[in-house]
C-alpha cells in the first residue's frame, strides 16, 4: 500500500515538472529556439514572384472581355497599332480621402491616365473625389458597391451591386457616366472554378459591362508601410513580362499609404525600362474589339 502511494506521489510530481518545463499551447517555441514572426524580426517577406493563381496572363484578361461579345463602348477607342510591352495602371477600392488625392497628384505630375475601379459605398461618401478623378481625365470602372464576392451572390444581388454603384457615380457627377469596365472583387468568379461564372457573365453582359482582370498584383494591400516591397513586386513582374514582350495590367489599390508612396518610383521604373503607358481599353481593343 505504501509502495503504491509512493508511486502515485512520484507520478504526480513528474507530471507537474513536465507541465512546468513544456511551452504553453500554441507557442511558437521549438526546444530552446524561438521562432520569431516576421514583424518581431523586423522584416516582412517579399511579395511572391508572379505568376500565381491570382495573376492571370493577359490572355485571361482578354478572354474575360471577349466573353462579352466584343463589348460595346470599347470600339470607339480604336486600335493602337503597337505589338506589346505596354502597361495599364489600375486602382481598386477607392476613392479614399488620404491616399487617392496623392495618387492623382502623382499621375498629373507625370501626365498619365489610369483606370479607377471604384466602390459605390466609397463614391457615396466622397463624391468630390470621384469628380476630381473624372475631371482629370481618368476612367471609372465598376468594382461593385460593397466589394462583394460575386461568386456568392444570386443574379439579383449581382445586378444590385452593379446598379447601386452606377447610381452612386451618376449622383456624384450629376449626370449619367456610362461605365463600361468592371473588375470583380477578388477576381471572383474567374478563380477557383466557381459555378457562378456563367451567371456572372450573363449579368455583366446585361449591364453593358466588360470584366477586367489583371496580370500583375504586387500585393500592395499586404505590405503596410513598406512601399519598397510594392516596388520590388512590380519590378520582378515587369522583368518577366518584358522577356515575353507582354502587355501588363497592373493592379494597385488607392486606399493604402504604401501604394501612394511607391507610385512615383513605379512610374519611374516603367519609364526607364521603356514601357509605354496605355489604357486598359487599348490593351483589350487591340485583339478583341470590332473596328
Amino acid at each position: 500500500m505504501v509502495r503504491r502511494i509512493s508511486f502515485v506521489v512520484a507520478l504526480f510530481f513528474l507530471v507537474v515538472l513536465v507541465s512546468f518545463l513544456a511551452p504553453p499551447y500554441g507557442s511558437s517555441e521549438v526546444g530552446y529556439a524561438r521562432v520569431m514572426s516576421p514583424v518581431e524580426a523586423g522584416t516582412l517577406p517579399d511579395p511572391p514572384d508572379p505568376p500565381d493563381p491570382r495573376q492571370p496572363d493577359l490572355e485571361l484578361v482578354r478572354d474575360a472581355a471577349i466573353a462579352q461579345d466584343s463589348s460595346p463602348g470599347l470600339a470607339t477607342h480604336g486600335r493602337t497599332g503597337t505589338s506589346g510591352g505596354r502597361i495599364a495602371l489600375t486602382f481598386d477600392d477607392g476613392p479614399e480621402p488620404r491616399t487617392t488625392p496623392r495618387i492623382l497628384d502623382t499621375l498629373r505630375e507625370h501626365d498619365l491616365k489610369a483606370t479607377f475601379f471604384v466602390l459605390g459605398r466609397q463614391v457615396k461618401e466622397r463624391p468630390g473625389l470621384l469628380r476630381r478623378i473624372v475631371d482629370e481625365g481618368h476612367t471609372i470602372g465598376n468594382h461593385t458597391y460593397d466589394h462583394a464576392d460575386m461568386s456568392g451572390l444570386s443574379q439579383e444581388q449581382m445586378r444590385l451591386e452593379l446598379r447601386r454603384t452606377q447610381e452612386a457615380v451618376d449622383d456624384a457627377l450629376g449626370y449619367h457616366y456610362p461605365m463600361v469596365l468592371m473588375r470583380p472583387p477578388y477576381g471572383s468568379p474567374y478563380f477557383g472554378g466557381s459555378d457562378a461564372l456563367p451567371v456572372f457573365r450573363k449579368v455583366v453582359r446585361e449591364q453593358g459591362l466588360v470584366p477586367v482582370l489583371w496580370t500583375v498584383d504586387p500585393r500592395d494591400y499586404l505590405l503596410g508601410g513598406r512601399p519598397e516591397g510594392v516596388v520590388r513586386g512590380v519590378v520582378r513582374a515587369d522583368e518577366k513580362g518584358r522577356k515575353r514582350e507582354r502587355d501588363q495590367v497592373l493592379l494597385l489599390h488607392d486606399t493604402h499609404r504604401q501604394t501612394a508612396d511607391a507610385l512615383p518610383e513605379i512610374i519611374d521604373h516603367y519609364k526607364r525600362s521603356g514601357r509605354q503607358f496605355a489604357g486598359v481599353d487599348e490593351l483589350l481593343t487591340d485583339k478583341y474589339t470590332k473596328p
